[in-house]
């Protein structure tokens, strides 16, 4: 089981690699055994989409306030979500939290 997991981690290690250098072909010329087993982004960070289909949406967008977000302005406070359009549940990744959607009034 720790072999596994040794394993797994540096494949992923050496496909971020080779992604940061700029040698992506490479990496995808390697073989499915070798290819990472998850597509797991870190919060904030949106996912490298292959075909260049990113998309961002909003969800549990709440009542306008006074405060929203870090501002003083009004807005509607909102979840933050990017992935790739062509495989969503496998790439939706959490980017903020606390985003503010601006510009609404108070009723």
């Amino acid at each position: 089981m720790r072999m596994s997991r040794l394993a797994i981690a540096v494949t992923t290690f050496s496909f971020l690699s080779l992604a940061a250098c700029g040698d992506v072909e490479a990496a995808a010329d390697a073989p499915d055994s070798t290819a990472p087993v998850s597509v797991e982004q870190g919060i904030g960070i949106p996912p490298n989409c292959p075909n260049n289909d990113l998309v961002y949406w909003l969800e549990n967008v709440q009542a306008c306030v006074a405060k929203c977000g870090t501002t003083r302005k009004n807005g509607q406070p909102a979840t933050l979500y990017a992935g790739c359009q062509s495989n969503l549940t496998q790439t939706r990744t959490l980017i903020d939290v606390r985003y503010c959607v601006p510009d609404c009034e108070l009723a």
